[in-house]
Order: C-alpha cells, then sequence, then structure tokens
C-alpha cells in the first residue's frame, strides 16, 4: 500500500517537473486541473503526538474544476488541495486525459 501511494505522489511530481498540467479524480466525483504543486513534503506533526502518522503529501493548485464532487468530502483551500492518506485520487492523468496513475488497493 505505502509503496502505491508514494508512486502516486511521485507521478505529480514528475509531471509538473516536465511542466505537464495534471488532472484529478477522486471517488467522490470531484475532478480537477492543476497547473502547479507544492512539491512532495513530509507532514508536519512531530513523533510523539497523538496524531502523527509520518506520511508524505503534496499540495496542488487547482486551475479548474472539472466536475464538482458530491459531497464536501475533499477540502479546497485557498484554490489548493492537499493530496495525503486522507485525501487520496482515484486517477491523476496528463491534462489530454491519458492516465499516469490509477489507484488500486490503497
Amino acid at each position: 500500500m505505502q509503496q502505491e501511494y508514494l508512486d502516486m505522489l511521485f507521478k505529480i511530481d514528475d509531471a509538473f517537473d516536465k511542466n505537464q498540467n495534471i488532472q484529478i479524480r477522486w471517488a467522490n466525483g470531484l475532478h480537477i486541473l492543476c497547473k502547479s504543486i507544492t512539491g512532495v513534503y513530509e507532514t508536519d506533526t512531530e513523533p510523539g503526538d497523538e496524531d502523527y502518522i509520518g506520511e508524505y503529501a503534496a499540495g496542488v493548485e487547482i486551475v479548474e474544476i472539472l466536475h464538482p464532487g458530491t459531497d464536501d468530502d475533499k477540502l479546497i483551500f485557498y484554490n489548493s488541495i492537499e493530496i495525503c492518506l486522507n485525501c487520496i485520487p482515484e486517477q491523476i492523468l496528463s491534462e489530454d486525459g491519458a492516465v499516469l496513475w490509477e489507484r488500486k488497493s490503497i
């Protein structure tokens, strides 16, 4: 599971390294077009903190919401969304729709 999650983060990071916009889709129907990434980073909770899970995440900036989700499960803040263990998408696509990564078992 962890390797599949990290592979997804690196696919996002790699697309932006190549100056490619990406589309991201979630199970709740949310579908966005993204033009930038903050990078892959470790969450800022500390060991010893009850909520610490030692995860990596990535923040993406949304250019356009292509389809709204069916609920408010995925939260968008200041035109950005954090891709993390609590917000794993179903698919990462290139801007033209080619599948770059698809959720299997996470």
